[in-house]
């Protein structure tokens, strides 16, 4: 329903004002007198008097806004007071395998996360849960006790997986955390335990737990070649094993897939999943609003200019990220991905864009303690040439590189059903390409590489119970952002 009234100029902007019912609920569009400047206000659910809509047009809860974009502006900055119940259900909570996602970068919108004070109750309950699992963790290794011990802002590499990132950003004065094998009841010790002291009166009530428990193999994180599990800072392990009692340092060794098991553990289930899809839909929509002519103007906007959109975009969906996003021009006579970031502007100078480039971007977004990872491809309409599809060569570039995700994805599944490392994966998905006569690279971040990369993709995909098989997360990117 869309209804037009007039407002007092003296009193407000002047003009016609909209009250427009969306999904049950009711805005008001200030368009002002050249109908150019549109102001939307939040009136809550119901239908509004007259009063109210004037009220609201006096409030502080206004925004210039796209029209086109206005169910998505209103979602992400106005879910405080909006509370979109029905958004939030209609995109994220199918099980995974069940939701089949997108393939064109055009089918997903901005949708809100929850509050803040929301986010913390979940990320909450996840912790419950991977807490509780972490005993279970132990005894698969061998081991009665993990030990971590910390101190503020030298954190374990652990520590992120076992906090509420959203009130909590570091450890406080020297922490340490006592999970254990053992019954909570008989020892009266909590799983974990945690102390928070900057005295030495922490060592005795350490040992005292660990007399309690007696434990016969304690794990600490230290390992010479894998970051996760490395997490004991040197000087705060020559200090905890000063003050450990010989016995209990005796009993101490590491074993690298403890902490590596508890950093990956989807411990939320399928309420973590939601909220991760719904990131995952987000950081599409926002791909697709920078791949546009709403951001970009060809010939006159840089690589560097829509890095920096993206990062001011992300600040009005109130995430942030864990990386700094990277936008790539390929085109004649310029880099690709033989350089990034800095050095490559540092070498090349700024990266125009211009009409018949391909552009990637490798941006993520981190929320609810959870990092999203994705890397698209956009092409850049030749106005001249009236074009409404990038060239053909472009298009089976893509394809293949679909193909070789279909490829990767296939091993995935034979391996995890048999009980194989990632290693055997690469294997076989190489074996396959070399039979089909394909080039490619499947790489992780430890594994440096000297080949150049034509069409890099990259979506997150998650185990299903419902298909038995690695699904993806929001969909996969299948056609170009077109930008024209």
């Amino acid at each position: 329903m869309v209804l037009l009234f007039s407002t007092e100029p003296e009193e407000h902007v002047g003009g016609y004002c909209e009250l427009v019912e969306i999904d049950g609920y009711f805005f008001i569009s200030q368009m002002g007198d050249q109908y150019e400047d549109r102001r939307a206000f939040m009136l809550g659910g119901g239908k509004p008097s007259l009063e109210m809509v004037l009220s609201g047009l006096r409030g502080e809860r206004q925004l210039i806004y796209e029209r086109r974009r206005l169910m998505d502006e209103l979602a992400i900055c106005n879910y405080d007071i909006w509370k979109p119940r029905a958004w939030n259900e209609r995109s994220s909570t199918a099980t995974l395998g069940e939701h089949h996602g997108p393939k064109h970068p055009a089918e997903s919108n901005y949708r809100p996360l929850p509050p803040l004070k929301e986010q913390d109750a979940l990320e909450k309950q996840w912790l419950n849960e991977r807490y509780a699992r972490v005993p279970g963790i132990l005894k698969k290794y061998g081991f009665d006790v993990l030990l971590m011990s910390q101190r503020e802002y030298a954190e374990d590499t652990v520590f992120r997986s076992l906090i509420s990132s959203t009130t909590q950003f570091s450890a406080r004065r020297r922490t340490i955390y006592l999970f254990h094998t053992k019954d909570v009841v008989k020892t009266g010790l909590a799983n974990p335990t945690i102390w928070i002291d900057n005295t030495p009166a922490i060592w005795g009530n350490l040992s005292d737990a660990l007399d309690t428990i007696n434990p016969g193999k304690i794990a600490v994180n230290i390992d010479p070649e894998l970051a996760f599990s490395d997490g004991l800072h040197t000087g705060e392990g020559r200090t905890l094993f000063k003050n450990l009692p010989q016995k209990w340092a005796d009993r101490c060794a590491s074993e690298r897939m403890i902490p590596v098991e508890i950093i990956n553990l989807r411990a939320g289930g399928e309420s973590q999943l939601n909220m991760y899809r719904l990131m995952m839909e987000n950081v599409w929509a926002m791909i697709a609003e920078g791949f546009s002519l709403a951001v970009i103007e060809p010939g006159v906007t840089t690589a560097e200019d829509v890095e920096w959109w993206f990062r001011s975009r992300m600040q009005t969906m109130n995430v942030t990220t864990w990386f700094h996003p990277s936008v790539t021009v390929f085109g004649p006579g310029k880099p690709g991905l033989q350089l990034i970031g800095a050095d490559k502007r540092n070498y090349f100078g700024p990266q125009i864009i211009h009409e018949g480039d391909m552009l990637h971007v490798d941006i993520g977004i981190t929320a609810m303690n959870m990092n999203t990872d994705t890397q698209h491809l956009a092409y850049v309409l030749r106005s001249k040439l009236n074009e409404t599809a990038p060239p053909q060569g472009l298009i089976d570039g893509l394809k293949q590189a679909n193909d070789l995700q279909d490829s990767v994805q296939k091993w995935m599944k034979i391996g995890f059903e048999q009980g194989q490392t990632g290693d055997w994966v690469l294997v076989h998905v190489r074996e396959q390409m070399e039979e089909e006569g394909r080039e490619g690279l499947i790489y992780c971040h430890p594994i440096e590489w000297d080949m150049v990369q034509a069409f890099p993709l990259e979506e997150d995909v998650g185990w299903s119970e419902a298909t038995q098989g690695w699904e993806w997360i929001w969909g996969r990117q299948e056609r170009f952002h077109l930008i024209g």
